[in-house]
């Protein structure tokens, strides 16, 4: 289990609270839909089509932890806004902690055994299977037809995707958080011995590694110029912004307990129990009113960014054409809510229960809710037409 993941259940197991109103300001600066595809998967210039063919990231695919280089949660696929039917259903053989990554129509998820399992994404038939001495659960990383993980032991590992075979393998300086892929190069950091560094996807050599202060969280968030790194050591969590291409400093931003950032057009959303954000040149702030405090990434669309708290909220804040600003917030029950998955219709969360909720996106209105086996499921992947959610007991749940 990583460490973002050992904070969420420890805050979460113990959080009681009520409902309350929003409170929203605005966040994201109006954007074009093809500045926003410019950036994704790749981080480089072009259209979605262009990116996509190039990055692999095609609309059905989720190739890594809430999709995008940049963590933004956001898929253009189709998923149920209705009451769903179950695809399939089946047990692995540990503990799933992180959201799955699902990929040309097969399902990849790591296990807290250490074991990597590849399942067809329609049937939930299994391809094959990985054992990783160390390895954990975390949301696997799919780039250039590898399947690439992190391990506790301070590998970085890279699995054939059509049968498992390990192409390559990293010795890092400590357990390996991550990783995120962005134009076929792998970015990580590590514990123990802190650093951040970037491999590359194709042959496991490393590129560059930085030092850091504290202890790396899992999966930085990449864009065309940057990586960004949340870090952590007790209630101490920070933000290292480094160049993409050789790792030096750009800016650093101190603030209390961090999630994985996210990337969007405003800037770096660092969710610091509440959301700052952090103007991508200088690292400067300003802050967003949010209801509870926020214990996971949140998801930007070229909209909205949308995140959850701890109160069982989930909100919602976008940046009107006219300069107004628009949002709105809703209570599902009373415990922390995942990091959210967004499409052009829905958002999809999970909380502890554990229960998956599917929200109108424009209004935030709950269009259904699934109570699933365990206490807690992992954040919701979309992809393939369907919502694939994990829990503590290992079972693996497709609904479409």
């Amino acid at each position: 289990m990583n460490a973002s993941r050992r904070r969420f259940l420890t805050v979460t197991t113990s959080t009681t609270a009520l409902s309350a109103g929003a409170g929203c300001t605005s966040l994201l600066d109006e954007t074009s839909d093809e500045k926003r595809d410019a950036d994704e998967g790749n981080g480089g210039d072009g259209d979605r089509d262009t990116n996509e063919s190039t990055s692999g990231l095609a609309p059905d695919d989720w190739p890594s932890f809430q999709r995008t280089a940049r963590n933004d949660g956001y898929s253009p696929s189709t998923a149920p806004t209705d009451e769903p039917t179950e695809r399939w259903s089946t047990t692995l053989s540990g503990t799933i902690d992180e959201q799955v990554a699902v990929v040309d129509g097969t399902v990849y998820a790591a296990t807290d055994d250490g074991i990597v399992h590849a399942l067809d994404a329609a049937s939930g038939d299994k391809q094959w299977t990985e054992s990783l001495e160390g390895g954990r659960s975390q949301c696997p990383c799919f780039v250039n037809g590898l399947v690439v993980v992190g391990t506790d032991t301070g590998e970085l590992v890279a699995l054939s995707a059509t049968d498992g075979t390990r192409e390559w393998t990293a010795q890092l300086a400590g357990p390996v958080s991550g990783p995120t892929a962005a134009g076929g190069t792998v970015y990580v950091g590590t514990g123990e011995e802190p650093t951040a560094a970037a491999i590359d996807a194709a042959t496991g050599d490393e590129l560059w590694s930085t030092p850091l202060a504290v202890d790396a969280d899992d999966y930085p968030a990449v864009d065309g110029a940057g990586v960004y790194v949340g870090a952590q050591d007790g209630w101490d969590g920070r933000v290292y912004a480094l160049e993409a291409a050789d790792g030096s400093d750009r800016w650093e931003y101190d603030g209390t307990r961090m999630q994985p950032p996210t990337v969007a057009e405003s800037g770096v959303l660092a969710p610091f129990s509440t959301i700052e954000v952090l103007p991508r040149d200088d690292g400067s702030r300003r802050q967003i009113g949010i209801t509870g405090e926020v214990l996971a990434s949140p998801a930007a669309t070229p909209d909205l960014t949308v995140y959850g708290t701890d109160l069982g909220f989930v909100g919602a804040v976008s940046h009107e054409r006219d300069g107004s600003d628009a949002g709105w917030g809703r209570s599902v029950g009373q415990y922390a809510i995942s990091a959210p998955a967004v499409t052009d219709a829905a958002v999809y969360v999970t909380m502890i229960g554990p229960e998956l909720f599917a929200l109108d996106v424009e209004v935030g209105t709950v269009l259904w809710s699934r109570s699933l086996e365990g206490t807690t499921a992992t954040a919701p992947t979309v992809a393939d037409g369907a919502v694939f959610v994990g829990t503590d007991e290992g079972r693996l749940v497709a609904l479409e």
